[in-house]
């Protein structure tokens, strides 16, 4: 028997090992989560409302953004309020310690419960982007935060189950999400103040971040890596 049967003749079917299952389950906390927040998407007026003048305000805005971003909410809109509740500096503060804590947190999940499994299996050019991924460590994280066709949320979730160490996960995160955040936060701010001028500055700088990204998602496309590894690499 080819040795590369070993381990299911043991230890069962590759499906029914604990990475497996650990993975499935991963699989369906993330679509769940993706389904529940399309259906039940929380909205600028129900979180504004939510914060309100509570005294703990600041700390129900980081803990709230770092639940939300863990159930997938666009980081986009956890931004706009920040602006609109706390002002400029103080939202873009809160929401960018609590949207770095919820991908902290979806990382561990994702790290404990995809990263055997992809260990194990991923191969061809998924395993080859995946290494190219964890050779460029912050550098890639910064561009895939920027890149609009990445769901900030999910991505978290992805790059636990990845090599990609944590510090440069952590590093990335910040810097590649901070644009957006100042951005977002800056046109809450305005709206709150009526300030016509600040907003149209701060959706001319929203309208140029997605068009960056989407030239920049091209570029990497264009040019991912195309050679599959051989089993040694792997």
């Amino acid at each position: 028997m080819r040795s590369d049967q070993t381990t299911p003749t043991t230890h069962g079917p590759w499906w029914r090992t604990g990475a497996a299952v650990r993975f499935g389950l991963l699989a369906v906390i993330v679509v769940t989560l993706s389904v529940v927040i399309i259906i039940a998407h929380p909205t600028r007026a129900s979180l504004a409302d939510a914060v309100g003048h509570n005294p703990m305000a600041p700390l129900i805005a980081i803990g709230g953004s770092a639940v939300l971003t863990t159930a997938l909410a666009p980081r986009t809109l956890l931004a706009g309020v920040g602006g609109l509740v706390f002002g400029f500096t103080s939202g873009v503060l809160y929401i960018m310690l609590g949207i770095t804590l919820g991908a902290l947190i979806a990382h561990t999940v994702g790290r404990f419960l995809g990263r055997d499994f992809m260990a194990r299996h991923l191969s061809g050019r998924l395993l080859a982007m995946e290494q190219a991924v964890a050779k460029r460590g912050v550098l890639a994280i910064v561009i895939s935060r920027m890149i609009p066709l990445v769901p900030f949320g999910v991505a978290n979730y992805i790059f636990g189950t990845t090599s990609v160490r944590i510090g440069a996960f952590l590093a990335g995160t910040v810097v590649g999400a901070l644009p957006a955040t100042l951005a977002y936060s800056a046109l809450g701010s305005a709206t709150a103040r009526g300030d016509a001028v600040g907003i149209t500055i701060a959706g001319v700088v929203i309208a140029t971040l997605g068009i960056g990204g989407s030239v920049g998602s091209l570029l990497i496309w264009r040019r991912r890596p195309r050679k599959t590894p051989t089993p040694a690499a792997a």
